[in-house]
């Protein structure tokens, strides 16, 4: 992995709502409180749901991956996350590292997370510190760690 930026955190530690079984297709996911915000973000989970067993109410610590539909530069605003309560739609955040192999970079929001960017737009054109606006594929993902 190539990134360009100081060696920064990029595990997101966070409160365990829920686990959401799987239902009608739809994937198993979790519900997640980061500390201190009113945010109540729901990811896929990557992974066993089984390693989340009895940890409901306490904190964890995982990854949080995304795909971006397109980027833009903002120029005003903070970090956050839309919906304040569901899967995110639309995310503006500060980035933390570039990684110019994976085409991804770390953003700042409520948590951090690695958000990939389509093929059209290479990541090298940011740097550390950029102020980012885009919205997110369906189905961000959190990946427990062990």
């Amino acid at each position: 992995m190539t990134t360009t930026g100081a060696t920064v955190p990029a595990t997101a530690r966070v409160e365990l709502e829920e686990v959401i079984a799987p239902a009608g297709g739809a994937p198993a996911r979790v519900r997640i409180a980061p500390t201190g915000t009113a945010y109540r973000i729901e990811l896929v989970l990557d992974g066993d749901a089984g390693v989340l067993a009895g940890r409901v109410g306490k904190r964890i610590s995982g990854t949080v991956r995304g795909r971006a539909l397109r980027a833009w530069h903002a120029t005003a605003g903070g970090c956050f996350i839309e919906p304040v309560w569901g899967m995110p739609r639309i995310v503006q955040g500060r980035v933390l590292a570039v990684d110019v192999q994976s085409n991804a970079v770390l953003i700042e929001l409520a948590v951090p997370a690695w958000i990939e960017m389509e093929s059209s737009q290479p990541v090298a054109q940011w740097q550390t510190g950029d102020m980012l606006n885009f919205y997110v594929e369906s189905g961000m993902r959190f990946t427990p760690a062990a």
